[in-house]
């Protein structure tokens, strides 16, 4: 059966239930946090004037979370968040992540309000924490320049955690919010560990990347794993280790099967 959810996020409805009775819903009421519609419970809507309605397909996340999809239920968070935790499952994290994992994953994650104009991290700064937005925007400032915009679901903070190397951005939240972060070991531990995948020689079918003969850094490394085909497998060598892990990570995170040599050799 397909467990989908219907929420109403910007503007009003009138939705007549099953037996016959109407309502309308606006979606700063409470009611709002609440599915307005459930694949197969045979209520309708009638939209009243432009409205954004965002649809959940409840039985991935509940497979991958490992719950059991007749009693899961998305109604328990909260109206804004609705969607950064389905977002955050990406290709990588639920190819190379068993079910269990992320539920050791979600578990280990503490939530903190951020107001606008607060740094969440600088750059230059050690790295101690992996962060994903769970609600609100940031940007990423880099020598006080914009490069990027975060929104829900989107994370950051890996690159210097998984290279060893020191912060290479500021992110800044630009509307308040709320970050959802993960400390550096439960990092390594849950996230790191299971998607850098450490192999001592050369791994059948896989082509051979030599990151010395290229540029790297996080910029550079992700333009390259954004080049590669989602069908083959890689093996990176060369550089230092750092560079090595973080194409591995960057590469399983876009969903390609990687792997890094442990001591660096002529490919």
């Amino acid at each position: 059966m397909h467990h989908s959810r219907c929420y109403l996020v910007k503007g009003e409805v009138r939705r007549r239930r099953k037996d016959g009775r109407c309502e309308e819903i606006d979606a700063a009421a409470a009611i709002a946090r609440h599915p307005l519609l459930v694949a197969g419970d045979g209520a309708s809507v009638e939209t009243l004037g432009a409205v954004t309605l965002l649809w959940i397909d409840v039985d991935p996340v509940a497979f991958m979370l490992g719950a059991d999809v007749g009693i899961y239920s998305v109604e328990p968070l909260e109206p804004t968040d609705r969607h950064w935790m389905h977002r955050f499952l990406g290709p990588g994290i639920v190819e190379w992540i068993e079910p269990r994992a992320l539920q050791a994953v979600f578990r280990a994650f503490e939530s903190s309000p951020v107001e606008p104009g607060e740094p969440i991290v600088r750059e230059g700064e050690v790295a101690e924490l992996f962060y994903v937005i769970a609600n609100g925007a940031a940007e990423v400032r880099r020598r006080g320049q914009r490069i990027a915009a975060l929104r829900p679901g989107d994370s950051f903070g890996a690159d210097a955690l998984v290279s060893g190397a020191r912060r290479n951005a500021t992110v800044v939240m630009v509307e308040p919010g709320r970050v959802m972060s993960l400390a550096a070991p439960a990092f390594g531990r849950l996230l790191a560990e299971r998607l850098v995948r450490w192999v001592d020689g050369r791994v059948a079918g896989c082509h051979a990347i030599d990151l010395s003969q290229r540029p790297i850094g996080p910029d550079a490394l992700r333009v390259l794993v954004g080049e590669l085909d989602l069908a083959a497998s890689y093996l990176f060598d060369g550089a230092a280790a750092g560079d090595r892990a973080l194409a591995a990570f960057l590469a399983a995170q876009r969903g390609l099967r990687a792997f890094a040599r442990r001591g660096a050799r002529d490919v």
